[in-house]
């Protein structure tokens, strides 16, 4: 187990490390923690395997384990410790029962239409229990729906988020749920929960008896009526009165300013309130076109019905995908297809296209209208497939680009229903059971959309990029062997997946192929002529692939229990070998089609710094997407780079691509002497590059040479450490220089003056700032290696040099590798001139301690203190204490104005603070404090 569980004493201060447990394996890691309110001494520690471990606190020792099907993402305990519900990545939640002396699994049901789970909660009162996905939707349960069925109906569905939600907590009281997502900034909601529904709903059925006792209704319900008018007005103020939107840049601005005031405003009184609102006035527009004794003409309907739809498309995404009231599909077959079925303006077709894509999870669940809507989509964009840019039709650009990303949303949507058989039972060999778009859309998507991209010339970039995107998520969710309610059979979709990548690839290799074979000029940018377009929509699809082995993993597929929905052995035998068809066939495909491309792209844009970039992101995914697998092609991809590289142009992204190698292969055996060499071939030119002034002027180039550096440490130590051929202590010296990359204060940088400055570009620093943080965690990792694999100290290693004598040679190549930086910490070399005589242990700590007084950002002082303490902790305080008088000595004590920074007793209380820490979180304080009297 690499992460051993560790308690803190709040009251004493103390950590306690536990040993890793009997019978877990070496490479398993401990990635959740929930303790359990009822059993104060019991605590769940999630793996990232199928399981989760209960342990004693007292004793620190396992007591039980608790075993999914799928690979756990998350587990909450009950507010009595009477039960757990784990969530795997299927969207499955297991229960088991740990009253007694040994668990027991008790009832197993699915997240509905769940894509991927991610995180689960329950309430404090056990009443509520919420399911997270991947594609940042929330379904709240009542508890005792749940344990009475294997598919439970949701109490709500909740898509406020849009990225994977990974954090979720009820309030105490169980009245609001907090659910968050750390892949967008600031993706953080509150929502009231059922109970406090159910509540107002009371409330305000009982409001003419109580307003006269109780003065009125509580705020927010009272405001419900004011915040529906807004909502009307809002809609009357959005009309589009020009032909073509997208150079009406003043009403474009307007209705993404109202998108903004309308999640407010859905925060307080909820989605189906307002949609409700919307849906009565689309229909009073309904009955004024049909009127003959209207005063409005029908094209000032056709204005305010497109703005209506804009509204519903502000509210769409959190509306319940069951509509239980039929108000969507009504809306849908009633309105929305007719009327972009006949000859309609294209602001009101790519208004309706959005309309779409928000109601991507609806529509999964209603596969008849769905087709209906995928037919209309693909008529949008092939109408247009072949027009000039010079002779589009005002507003079809924007149309067009939104069919696009509206296809990829509803295709990445992969549900399975369960169809009604005898008595009830499901029915895992039915047709019904298969509902992706993919599945009845393919030829439709590949042949009518896919292939006619290259006479699309003119469709934004980014919107071609959200169709691959969303057909590559459609494609990695249907070879999986369950979710969305019921588990199904995935070996049709697994034999189909080769051949549908080998399809939705061809087009963008066949064009880069024709672009290299004619030689064909670059016109300009995110043009057919820009091989960068292709290659992003290759690497759109292969990003989706990231949890491609985990999805063909099958081995956790066992019984459980009596009662429950399992897989035999023949079963698990016959998925095992798709799984295996599948990878082979798939691995096949991109050594003999995909990478030969890449490859000559690599040889035939070498000298374009950009071309380069996107070619090695594309590299990085489909690295990523394989593993280990791709082990044969290896040697080929590095000897491309380490070509690339030497005659195209020293671009960092050939050093993050790099790391990334490492990061997959490292821990092969046969592969550690290969990446080294790669490093050698990489690493000399860079360090060369980064001379001087140049330093600071290459803030991406610092973070991924340190990057591909911290995973070498991490996989590879001792190949990496031991190779003669890396300069270790230029690589050092520079990580050292580093540190001090974002120092703004006076005196900071004292080694790279006369550079322009960037404090006022912020991007640059934050650039700055990501490159001393990659050189800082480079450091620690090397510092932790050579502490736990030294043979000999620091303080005998200044004796034996001081003395002249040979340091004995270690026994072990580990300690070799050590030895080699605890020699760089201890001799003396020449820094800057004959006069500066210092040792890299000496450097390091003016640099960390200058780097904190003179301006780094504090979201760095972390690493900085991890670095004194490593120092510290190797030392034993011999050499350490010398080397922190001298940092300290070296600051500008002494302002321009004659006072002083800090006075000495501040300075003493700050070395003495720093010499009597035990960990590095009292030397964090200690540096903060400090810090704020040089700022």
């Amino acid at each position: 187990m690499s992460r051993p569980l560790q308690i803190y004493d709040l009251e004493t201060g103390l950590e306690t490390r536990a040993s890793p447990f009997i019978g877990s394996r070496s490479d398993e890691i401990l990635v959740n923690c929930e303790m359990s309110s009822g059993h104060p001494n019991i605590v769940g520690l999630g793996t990232t395997d199928k399981q989760v471990y209960l342990a004693d606190l007292r004793s620190l020792e396992k007591v039980a384990v608790l075993r999914t099907k799928g690979t756990l993402q998350s587990f909450t305990f009950l507010d009595d410790g009477t039960f757990v519900h784990t969530f795997d990545a299927n969207g499955f939640v297991y229960v088991f029962d740990v009253r007694g002396r040994k668990p027991q699994f008790v009832h197993q049901w699915c997240d509905q239409a769940c894509t991927g789970g991610t995180r689960i909660a329950s309430s404090v009162n056990s009443s509520w229990i919420a399911c997270g996905s991947d594609c940042g939707f929330v379904n709240v349960y009542q508890m005792t729906q749940t344990m009475m069925s294997s598919n439970p109906v949701p109490d709500k569905s909740i898509a406020n988020v849009q990225t994977a939600i990974d954090s979720m907590a009820f309030h105490p009281a169980s009245e609001m749920l907090c659910l968050g997502s750390s892949q967008m900034p600031a993706a953080v909601r509150l929502h009231r929960s059922l109970a406090a529904s159910s509540a107002q709903s009371n409330m305000e059925s009982s409001a003419g008896n109580n307003s006269a006792n109780s003065g009125g209704l509580r705020p927010i319900a009272a405001l419900v009526p004011y915040f529906t008018r807004v909502v009307v007005a809002l809609t009357r103020f959005c009309p589009n009165n020009t032909a073509d939107l997208e150079s009406t840049d003043e009403l474009r601005d307007f209705r993404d300013d109202v998108h903004d005031l309308m999640q407010d405003i859905l925060g307080l009184v909820g989605a189906e309130t307002i949609f409700v609102e919307l849906y009565n006035h689309v229909q009073q527009l309904q009955m004024l076109a049909v009127s003959s004794n209207a005063q409005v003409t029908a094209l000032e309907v056709l204005h305010e019905a497109e703005a209506c739809l804009f509204m519903m498309t502000t509210v769409a995404k959190r509306l319940s995908p069951h509509d239980p009231e039929g108000y969507l599909s009504n809306l849908i077959s009633g309105l929305v297809l007719p009327g972009l079925s006949a000859a309609c303006p294209f602001p009101l077709q790519e208004v309706g296209c959005i309309l779409y894509m928000e109601l991507s999870h609806w529509a999964a669940c209603h596969p008849q209208l769905r087709r209906q809507i995928v037919a209309q989509l693909i008529g949008i964009v092939e109408k247009a497939a072949g027009v000039e840019a010079p002779n589009l039709q005002p507003g079809q650009k924007l149309a067009v680009s939104a069919a696009l990303s509206a296809l990829g949303s509803l295709a990445s949507v992969y549900r399975a229903t369960p169809s009604g058989g005898p008595n009830g039972l499901t029915s895992a060999g039915s047709e019904s059971l298969r509902t992706g778009l993919l599945d009845d859309h393919w030829q439709d998507l590949v042949q009518r959309v896919a292939y006619n991209l290259p006479r699309l010339a003119w469709v934004p970039v980014y919107d071609a990029t959200n169709f691959f995107a969303g057909i590559g998520r459609g494609m990695i969710s249907s070879i999986g062997s369950g979710g969305g309610g019921v588990d199904f059979d995935p070996n049709s979709s697994r034999q189909a997946f080769p051949s549908r990548l080998a399809q939705i690839c061809s087009v963008s290799l066949e064009c880069l192929d024709k672009l290299m074979t004619e030689n064909i000029a670059i016109t300009g940018t995110d043009t057919t002529t820009d091989p960068r377009v292709w290659l992003d929509y290759l690497a759109a699809l292969f990003r989706t692939f990231g949890c491609f082995l985990r999805r063909l993993d099958d081995g956790g597929k066992q019984q459980l229990g009596t009662g429950t929905q399992s897989i035999g052995i023949r079963e698990v035998g016959s998925l095992a070998q798709s799984a295996q068809t599948c990878l082979s066939e798939s691995l096949r495909l991109v050594r003999e089609v995909i990478w030969p491309v890449v490859a000559r792209v690599l040889t035939f844009y070498s000298s374009r710094a950009r071309h380069m970039e996107h070619t090695c992101r594309l590299i990085r995914f489909i690295v990523r997407c394989f593993s280990v697998h791709l082990r044969d092609l290896l040697p080929e991809i590095a000897e491309k780079i380490v070509v690339a590289y030497r005659t195209g142009g020293q671009h960092s992204s050939f050093l993050y691509l790099a790391s990334v190698l490492v990061d997959e292969f490292g821990e092969q055996p046969d592969c550690r002497f290969g990446l080294v060499r790669v490093y050698e071939a990489l690493g000399g030119p860079t360090l060369k590059l980064l001379d001087g002034p140049a330093l600071s002027q290459n803030p991406h180039t610092v973070e991924d040479l340190y990057r591909l550096c911290t995973r070498l440490v991490q996989r590879c130590p001792v190949a990496f450490l031991t190779s003669e051929e890396v300069d270790f202590n230029e690589l050092c010296n520079v990580a050292v220089r580093s540190l001090g990359l974002y120092c703004t204060g006076p005196g900071a940088n004292d080694d790279i003056t006369d550079t322009p400055s960037s404090n006022g570009d912020p991007q640059n620093n934050n650039s700055s700032s990501s490159a001393s943080a990659a050189a800082a965690r480079f450091l620690i990792d090397l510092l932790c290696f050579t502490g736990q694999a030294s043979e000999v100290t620091p303080t005998q290693v200044a004796q034996i040099i001081s003395s002249g004598g040979q340091l004995a040679t270690p026994s072990c190549p580990s300690a070799m590798a050590a030895q080699r930086v605890l020699v760089w910490l201890i001799q003396p070399v020449s820094a800057n001139g004959p006069e500066m005589i210092q040792c890299g242990g000496q450097r390091l700590v003016s640099a960390v301690i200058q780097a904190c007084c003179l301006g780094i950002s504090e979201e760095r002082f972390p690493e900085m203190a991890d670095i004194l303490h490593q120092l510290n902790v190797m030392t034993k305080n011999e050499l350490f204490l010398t080397w922190l008088n001298t940092a300290v000595t070296s600051l500008p004590i002494l302002r321009a104005d004659g006072l002083v920074h800090a006075t000495m007793d501040q300075i003493n209380d700050f070395k003495e603070s720093i010499m009597k820490s035990s960990r590095s979180s009292t030397i964090l304080q200690a540096l903060s404090v400090f810090a704020v009297l040089f700022r």
